[in-house]
């Protein structure tokens, strides 16, 4: 975001300005989780909603909360990136959220009225701008997350094609290497099956484990395990994801098992 905070010839700022900032910067203090390292999520967002995820949780911005009943069809049952919800929190207030997951979205009910966010002196920022922090059971670690590391591979979102998250990590070059820490005693590697792909090798703490095959034949199979490892050390690994040839490969997510 650029913000423009323009000084006046004498080289003061207006006071407004003055508020204006300190009012973003408070409000990011409290909210800051949905933005700062934030991904897109698998769409952008929905009426006055916007979307993002950050460490597994999906982050939903409602830019004009009024602490009624809110329905985020979006985030329903049954859905390529969004598992079974199991906790919905109006981040900054202790305000217990209500909520119904169905095949028609995510239904939440305030509890009961939020006090306004602090140290916010406009009215319209500090109450009709909130953050609902969801919970699911299907917090994958994505291609794009903050960690990972994959110069010569390329992005291709909003596929349609039943990904995680609506999007994918590619490489059509032999030898281009995706790789990420993490800390756990299992890892499953989530790739798209499909004609004409080629194979990767998969390293665990520099160590190769496998080489898959990620070509099929018959139609595409989206999120596939194509590797599991479950005997890891507890405590902090790496993993490293080399393109082997003979066709594309893809990456779409990883579960990491604590």
């Amino acid at each position: 975001m650029l913000l423009n905070l323009t000084p006046h010839g004498r080289g003061d700022l207006d006071p407004e300005v003055v508020r204006t900032a300190k009012d973003v910067g408070a409000w990011l203090k409290i909210n800051g989780e949905a933005v700062y390292s934030s991904r897109p999520f698998e769409v952008y967002g929905e009426d006055s909603v916007r979307y993002t995820r950050n460490r597994g949780y999906v982050y939903a911005t409602v830019l004009n909360w009024k602490d009624s009943v809110l329905n985020l069809k979006s985030l329903h049952s049954n859905g390529s990136t969004i598992g079974k919800i199991s906790k919905v929190e109006l981040v900054g207030s202790n305000v217990a959220m209500n909520f119904v997951q169905d095949d028609k979205g995510l239904t939440i009910t305030p509890a009961k009225t939020s006090l306004p966010l602090t140290g916010i002196a406009n009215q319209s920022l500090s109450t009709g701008i909130r953050v609902l922090k969801i919970t699911h059971d299907k917090a994958w670690f994505n291609d794009d997350d903050p960690g990972a590391v994959y110069p010569g591979w390329f992005r291709q979102c909003n596929l349609g094609t039943g990904d995680y998250n609506n999007d994918l990590t590619l490489s059509d070059t032999p030898g281009d290497a995706w790789t990420s820490a993490f800390t756990g005693k299992s890892i499953s590697v989530i790739a798209p099956k499909e004609q004409g792909a080629g194979k990767i090798e998969i390293k665990i703490d520099g160590k190769t484990r496998s080489t898959v095959d990620l070509s099929t034949t018959g139609s595409r199979q989206a999120q596939q395990i194509v590797y599991k490892i479950s005997d890891l050390n507890a405590g902090r690994h790496s993993i490293s994801i080399i393109n082997r040839g003979n066709g594309k490969v893809a990456i779409d997510a990883l579960i990491v098992g604590k």
